[in-house]
């Protein structure tokens, strides 16, 4: 048992470092779309996805030459609109043929390049967390968790690893993404034996004395952007710990703010430094949390092209539905849902200093 395992995990190994196959279209037997917006008001935050599928595809040529010609990554400006992103889809899907598509930087985007692939069932792989509605389409797979799962590991993180007994959640009531992280973290939380003291309003004021009355030991806050959040203020000025994500967009003042993250730099795993190194190599800045699921996305599409051409009638499809792949952290896999799994990254921020503070394992 213990050597079949070696042997899984040293292919993956071996063959999960894609390449940028400089070939014509004409000649490529396999081809990835990748739409994006390269224009746009969402330009500047999505070029590190283009950058890391086009390191992993470089890589992959450098390690298989003699497969460079088979394969083509296809690339679309979605000019950052809902509209441009389906027409762009259309156009690979029944010009290019693609095979499968790596999502856009923006899920407006990817519901309409959804509706777009449902024409011809080509599979949507995502590279950013996603609400259920997008993710629950059986075409759709994604490289990291929804804002709900995000949402179930912070509950189980603050209950068993922190041991917090009493939490106050503050949240936007108009922000989907929070709430959905709110349904979420109360499941999981309260599952695990934690107390929900009550639930506020980020832009309520003089609630304070209420809050406190309630005594919560640490508060969970799916998202602040710095304005109209005047109980999050409040709480910046405690040393109180807070629970987050990534949407946590402000200082941290005297509070202590644990975020669960897609990725970090700050991680000592040796997979997350050798990318890490790597795409600074390359582009001369550290990689963010979109360029690791870009690049583990193309990795995991091209080993599953490698793996199916020596096993006959499976496509690469059946492969990233059944088989263990190698992304930053190691072996993954897809779950039921379509969700890799890998461990997910904890930070802990005091008074603007980040370091990082574990990892969250897959439930």
């Amino acid at each position: 048992m213990k050597d079949n395992l070696n042997k899984i995990i040293l292919a993956c190994l071996l063959y999960s470092w894609p390449a940028f196959a400089q070939n014509s279209l004409q000649s490529a037997s396999f081809k990835v779309g990748l739409v994006y917006p390269k224009t746009g008001p969402l330009a500047t935050y999505a070029d590190s996805q283009a950058k890391a599928v086009k390191l992993g595809l470089e890589e992959f040529r450098s390690d298989h030459p003699e497969l460079a010609v088979q394969i083509a990554v296809v690339v679309a400006d979605d000019k950052s609109l809902a509209s441009e992103g389906e027409k762009a889809s259309d156009r690979l899907v029944e010009q290019q043929k693609i095979n499968m598509m790596i999502g856009s930087f923006s899920n407006i985007v990817n519901y309409s390049v959804l509706e777009s692939l449902k024409k011809s069932a080509t599979p949507l792989l995502l590279t950013r967390t996603a609400p259920d509605s997008l993710l629950s389409n059986e075409q759709v797979f994604t490289m990291v968790p929804s804002f709900k799962w995000y949402g179930r590991m912070l509950g189980f993180y603050a209950a068993q690893s922190l041991k917090k007994k009493r939490l106050a959640i503050i949240t936007h009531p108009g922000d989907a993404i929070s709430l959905e992280m709110k349904e979420g973290f109360t499941e999981a939380y309260t599952k695990a034996g934690g107390f929900i003291v009550g639930t506020w309003s980020a832009d309520q004021k003089d609630v304070w004395k209420d809050v406190t009355m309630t005594e919560p030991d640490a508060y969970f806050i799916p998202a602040a952007f710095g304005a109209n959040e005047s109980l999050i203020d409040q709480v910046m000025t405690t040393n109180s710990d807070i629970l987050t994500s990534q949407r946590f967009l402000r200082k941290t003042g005297s509070a202590v703010v644990y975020k669960a993250l897609g990725f970090t730099p700050l991680d000592p795993h040796q997979g997350v430094k050798d990318f890490v190194a790597l795409y600074q190599k390359k582009y001369g800045q550290p990689p963010d949390e979109t360029a690791a699921a870009a690049y583990e996305s193309i990795r995991i599409i091209l080993q599953a092209f490698f793996l199916s051409l020596s096993v006959k009638d499976k496509p690469p499809l059946e492969t990233i539905r059944t088989r263990d792949l190698g992304g930053i952290y190691g072996i993954g896999r897809f779950t039921k849902d379509r969700v890799f799994m890998r461990p997910i990254p904890i930070t802990r921020t005091v008074k603007d200093i980040e370091e990082f503070k574990g990892r969250i394992q897959p439930e």
